[in-house]
C-alpha cells in the first residue's frame, strides 16, 4: 500500500510586532519544540516527528499592513466590522481552525486550564477559550471526545482558532 499523503505544517504570516506575544502564548499554552527562531521565521515542531506537524510564523511587513487596513475598514464599515464580529461569535466548529490531539485527557484539562488563566489574566495575549466540550455536556457529539477551541486573536481577525481535542480511553470511539 502506498504511504499516504500527511499533513505536516501550518503556516501564519503575522505583523514582526506581534512575534514575541505569539510565541509567549504558544509556549504557554502548548509544550511544543522550538525548531528554528529567526528574525524571518518562528517554528514549532508538535512531536518529536518533524514530519507529523509543525507550525511556522512569518513576520513580515505585508501582515502588518492588512491588519491596520482591516482595522480601519472595520471602523469605517459597519457591515464588514458585522461580519467579522459574525463570524467570531458563530459555533467555535463552523470556523476555519487548526485541529491536534493530546496524548491525556489530563493534559487537555491542564492546558484548557492555561489558556482561561491567560485569557483572565494576560488580556494583551488576545487569548480565548472560545468553547469546552467534554463528553455527557450538552452538545458534545460523542461520549469519548473533549474538544477546546482556543482563540489567539493576535494571529488574525480569521483563521486563529485551534481546536484540542483529547479522547478518554475508557471509550471506544465510533468511527
Amino acid at each position: 500500500m502506498p504511504a499516504a499523503d500527511a499533513w505536516n505544517h501550518v503556516n501564519y504570516c503575522v505583523p514582526p510586532a506581534h512575534v514575541a506575544a505569539l510565541m509567549e502564548c504558544i509556549e504557554t499554552l502548548f509544550p511544543w519544540s522550538v525548531i528554528v527562531k529567526k528574525p524571518t521565521l518562528v517554528g514549532y515542531r508538535l512531536g518529536e516527528d518533524l514530519n507529523h506537524g509543525a507550525l511556522y510564523l512569518r513576520p513580515t511587513a505585508a501582515a502588518t499592513t492588512l491588519h491596520g487596513l482591516l482595522a480601519g475598514l472595520r471602523a469605517e464599515r459597519r457591515e464588514l466590522d458585522d461580519a467579522f464580529t459574525a463570524l467570531a461569535a458563530q459555533e467555535a466548529d463552523l470556523n476555519d481552525h487548526q485541529g491536534f490531539r493530546v496524548a491525556s485527557v489530563a493534559e487537555w484539562e491542564a492546558r484548557v486550564a492555561r489558556a482561561r488563566d491567560l485569557a483572565a489574566h494576560r488580556p494583551e495575549l488576545g487569548v480565548s477559550v472560545v468553547r469546552v466540550e467534554r463528553p455527557g455536556d450538552p452538545g458534545a457529539p460523542t461520549d469519548y471526545l473533549y474538544q477546546a477551541w482556543i482563540r489567539l486573536a493576535l494571529l488574525g481577525p480569521f483563521r486563529n482558532t485551534f481546536e484540542m481535542q483529547a479522547y478518554d480511553p475508557t471509550r471506544v470511539p465510533v468511527r
